[in-house]
């Protein structure tokens, strides 16, 4: 250990290793490695000694309800979600921060089902810096938000093959169970064409900020779709190109949701003109382009 100076987080319990950045927090700090980790009493509290899963550290109660806790995934840590439930995110919250870059960013990787998933599950969970991989056909939606103001920040979604694929990555609850939800700075590649959505919002949400995303997929339904009347829904300065050529929109709100949509820059195998429908949002400075095709993106909405 020479070399490494250590020092204790205001108002936490744990130790942390000078050589990582770490912000102060309130409440107390895990570590989760699955190359050095070991799941059991008495590791999860400094970056030497690690718990070796996420769906561990949950399962095993460590983290404290509303107390400001914090999960590092350290670099290099791969986590694999083979069943429904695989990771159950039931500890109101924690922040889950991964650690690393390219190569060694923290990923977790759905696979053997169809059914495969991560629940959120309880209220004011975050996950950050993330890489999310499908290895599996047409698995149903990958990340389950069953919870309020669940943030997922900075994240990267990919498939690992042809036919490895989400056919929803990130799926909001019924009614109102999904209010507050966040998705910004994600990066996503989600080519296959089974798909149907990255986001999909079936219930009545409240409040969800959908912004500074880089889409790039093959959704036969939208790339961000609200079916159910959400209210007050915010959706701005994304990037999304949609492959499909059999659907008229990259992001499709239900008649009667209600919310504000700007900056996005969109282009589908669609029409044109049918890029963004959301015909009860407030629309400002979006443009619609079409795949493969030399024109010039459409103003929605026009020029009057």
């Amino acid at each position: 250990m020479a070399g490494k100076t250590h020092f204790p987080l205001v108002g936490g319990n744990q130790w942390v290793d000078s050589n990582y950045h770490f912000p102060n927090t309130v409440g107390n700090v895990f570590f989760v490695s699955s190359v050095t980790g070991t799941n059991g009493a008495g590791y999860g509290r400094s970056p030497e000694a690690p718990l070796a899963s996420l769906a561990y550290f949950f399962s095993g109660d460590f983290p404290t309800a509303t107390n400001g806790d914090v999960v590092y995934l350290l670099p290099g840590h791969a986590e694999t979600v083979s069943a429904a439930a695989g990771i159950v995110c039931d500890i109101a919250g924690v922040t889950i921060i991964g650690i690393g870059n390219g190569t060694s960013q923290p990923k977790i990787t759905f696979d053997t089902a169809a059914t495969a998933d991560m629940d959120i599950d309880a209220a004011n969970i975050t996950i950050e810096n993330v890489h999310f991989s499908a290895n599996y056909a047409d698995i149903v939606a990958a990340i389950d938000v069953n919870a309020q103001f669940c943030t997922i920040r900075n994240c990267r979604f990919s498939e690992t093959a042809a036919n490895m694929n989400a056919l929803i990555w990130i799926l909001g609850g019924s009614t109102t169970t999904s209010s507050g939800l966040k998705v910004e700075g994600c990066v996503v590649n989600d080519a296959d064409a089974a798909n149907t959505h990255f986001i999909s919002l079936p219930g009545t949400d409240a409040g969800d900020i959908i912004r500074n995303n880089y889409l790039y997929g093959d959704w036969g339904t939208a790339a961000i779709g609200a079916a159910g009347n959400v209210v007050n829904v915010q959706i701005h300065d994304n990037r999304i190109y949609n492959a499909a050529t059999d659907v008229d929109s990259c992001i499709n709100i239900a008649t009667a949701g209600t919310g504000y949509i700007s900056g996005n820059y969109v282009t589908s195998g669609a029409a044109q003109a049918n890029g963004i429908t959301a015909p009860g949002c407030g629309k400002c400075n979006n443009y619609q382009g079409v795949n493969a095709e030399d024109l010039s993106a459409l103003l929605d909405p026009v020029l009057t």
